[in-house]
């Protein structure tokens, strides 16, 4: 891990303990070990994450920021329901 992210002895601890032992992203605690997160371009360590921020969120969003700011705002203000009004998922393949 030193020689891949350029963290010195203890760092890895360190930053753990100044995230309260959680995920950068989510907040969630720990299963597994934390993920070191980087930038794929500059690779500038971030921080922890656990594997499901690092591994598929942050993949999926491809490291842009609108993304991920974009999707927050769907999620606040879904365009079906302002659209549309209210409609909800009955569990079954009817439309």
């Amino acid at each position: 891990m030193q020689a891949t992210y350029g963290l010195q002895a203890g760092d890895y601890d360190r930053l753990f303990e100044l995230q309260g032992g959680r995920c950068a992203v989510c907040g969630g605690t720990r299963r597994q070990r934390l993920s070191v997160d980087h930038d794929h371009k500059t690779g500038l360590v971030r921080g922890l994450l656990c594997r499901m921020c690092n591994g598929r969120l942050l993949t999926a969003a491809r490291d842009r920021p609108e993304t991920l700011r974009a999707a927050a705002e769907y999620l606040e203000d879904p365009p079906a329901q302002r659209h549309l009004g209210p409609r909800y998922y009955r569990g079954d393949d009817t439309p």
